[in-house]
């Protein structure tokens, strides 16, 4: 059975959001320095963004971050992200994307309810920083997210060669919480036969629409 496919774009900053929509985006992501794992747009983007895609009732999703690389983040990049956040939250965005794991990469439970209160009324997806938790730990965090009103989780997978196997694990412990797990970094090419396999119907990559 072909499973109906909302494919969500992952675009690098506000030049590729007119074609994204054009090509029939509905709902897109947004970031600056997607080669290091993507960071926040600056303010003016941000605004430019959401007014763009409002007014062509297209829904923006902002990912929250820093700085590309691993957490945990410091006291000041913290700050940075909150701010980000309620400048986010007043221009109307509608989602963040965000993630922070301690050096034992647990969830960092104290960064995460700063930043979830100042994302509020936003939908709020943790990032890609969830593959860094081992699989043994996943369902305990998947616990505390949903508990604290994360809608989605992104996941590209493990490195190894059987991401399938990974998602299909983690998407039952997503499932069982009420999270949506949302495959990640998936190509153009992979996004139905992912969409398939796996029986959801959102994943996200660079330029999967083709536009």
């Amino acid at each position: 059975m072909t499973i109906l496919l909302l494919v969500e774009p992952l675009l690098e900053n506000y030049t590729d959001l007119p074609a994204a929509i054009r090509a029939g985006a509905k709902h897109v992501a947004l970031a600056d320095n997607l080669a290091v794992g993507g960071t926040t747009v600056s303010k003016g983007v941000m605004a430019e963004a959401v007014r763009y895609a409002h007014e062509h009732q297209v829904s923006l999703d902002l990912i929250i971050a820093p700085r590309g690389g691993n957490t945990p983040y410091n006291g000041v990049e913290i700050k940075m992200m909150e701010a980000d956040l309620l400048e986010a939250q007043q221009l109307g965005v509608d989602g963040a994307i965000f993630g922070a794991l301690t050096d034992q990469h647990q969830l960092d439970v104290e960064v995460l309810s700063t930043l979830i209160a100042a994302a509020g009324g936003m939908t709020l997806t943790f990032g890609q920083a969830f593959d860094q938790i081992r699989p043994q730990d996943r369902g305990t965090a998947l616990d505390w997210l949903a508990s604290q009103g994360v809608d989605r989780v992104l996941s590209a997978g493990t490195a190894s060669d059987d991401r399938q196997a990974d998602w299909v694990a983690s998407k039952r412990l997503a499932d069982a919480d009420g999270v949506t797990l949302v495959p990640a970094d998936v190509t153009a090419a992979d996004a139905q036969q992912v969409a398939d396999d796996l029986h959801v119907n959102l994943v996200y990559g660079q330029q999967i629409l083709k536009f």
